[in-house]
């Protein structure tokens, strides 16, 4: 967590306070952001929007307890304005086909089980997207989600669980098919030797 003096020195104008604040969240907000938009580009271009509102904006911090709540919520709207921006120029389902030649999951890759795994969440609204990463990638406890969604603790559990169920079914034909592959692969290699 960071220093409550730093983020005081912060809203009194203090520029080496800002540093500190990027260098101690850059990492989480890109990953927050990444997890968002599944892409690298946007990903940058939405943290650095971020942090400028979050310079430029200094002044509206009331409550320095609330600062990490608070840059996440401005992450959280540079991320869906650009998810926006994207539906409206690229269909989301085009771009999270899975490919046929996929091996099965736990054959694959952390990197490959973690583009797997990305290509569903992309699949997924922002809403359920977002709660997704919020908990599960960023670590984030029900009342930081609450306060960044402007949601109810029990809002945020009840859509975490809807997420997770949606997440879980889509993903379960591509395991299904997956599973039977490997499956088949210990047959393969019987008749091999025979």
């Amino acid at each position: 967590m960071m220093h409550r003096d730093t983020i005081e020195a912060f809203k009194s104008g203090d520029d080496l306070a800002f540093v500190s604040i990027y260098n101690h969240y850059k990492t989480g907000i890109y990953s927050f952001c990444l997890k968002m938009l599944m892409s690298r580009d946007l990903a940058l271009d939405a943290v650095q929007d971020t942090f400028v509102r979050v310079y430029e904006n200094r002044d509206r911090l009331m409550n320095t307890g609330a600062f990490k709540s608070w840059l996440y919520t401005i992450a959280r709207n540079q991320c869906l304005n650009r998810i926006r921006k994207l539906k409206r120029e690229v269909p989301l389902d085009e771009a999270c086909e899975l490919r046929s030649d996929q091996s099965p999951i736990g054959e694959l890759e952390k990197s490959e089980r973690i583009e797997f795994v990305n290509r569903y969440l992309a699949a997924l609204s922002p809403s359920y997207r977002e709660v997704i990463v919020l908990r599960e990638f960023q670590n984030l406890s029900y009342e930081e989600i609450g306060a960044i969604t402007r949601s109810t603790i029990s809002a945020v559990k009840s859509r975490l669980f809807k997420a997770r169920r949606k997440l879980a079914n889509e993903m379960k034909p591509a395991m299904a098919m997956m599973a039977a592959r490997a499956a088949e692969k210990p047959a393969e290699n019987e008749s091999d030797t025979k």
